[in-house]
């Protein structure tokens, strides 16, 4: 299937162009730049790094039990502090409008990244599988930037 904005060939399955990002439908004509979703657009790389880079400072500071007890707040908006101050959240690559609810955003910030990929993979691989993880985005080929743990929960993270 060919992205009618910016003309590159993406696998059948894929909902966004792996090189504009936009959204592939059928009913996209090329004049549309909107996504198919309404107001959500995958949040750029830099701003979800950054996000990586403004939890880390957040749990650094406040020694954890700040961050902690701010990520109880906002888990059930799909975010975590740094994803709040910047503005974006994660949420299903089907329904990208909704985001994440308290359970699915514990699941995939604790669970798969904190504990599977930051904590028990990254021991084993000294760290290189968290580095992997959270670069992921730069060749994912779904068109949807998702990290290794974005694809087990099958979500991306968005902005409005």
């Amino acid at each position: 299937m060919y992205c009618e904005i910016c003309g590159k060939e993406n696998t059948g399955d894929a909902t966004f162009c792996g090189s504009c990002a936009q959204p592939i439908s059928s009913q996209i004509t090329p004049s549309s730049t909107t996504p198919a979703s309404g107001n959500a657009e995958l949040a750029s790389i830099g701003m979800r790094l950054g996000a990586l880079i403004l939890d880390a400072v957040i749990f650094t500071f406040t020694l954890g039990i700040g961050g902690l007890i701010w990520s109880f707040f906002v888990w059930g908006r799909g975010q975590t502090p740094g994803k709040q101050i910047l503005g974006i959240y994660a949420a299903s690559t089907d329904n990208p409008e909704q985001p994440f609810s308290w359970g699915n955003t514990a699941l995939r910030e604790f669970v798969y990244k904190f504990l599977l990929f930051g904590v028990f993979l990254s021991t084993i691989s000294v760290a290189i599988i968290w580095v992997i993880d959270n670069l992921w985005p730069l060749w994912d080929g779904s068109g949807n930037l998702q990290t290794l743990h974005d694809k087990i929960i099958e979500g991306s993270v968005y902005q409005k």
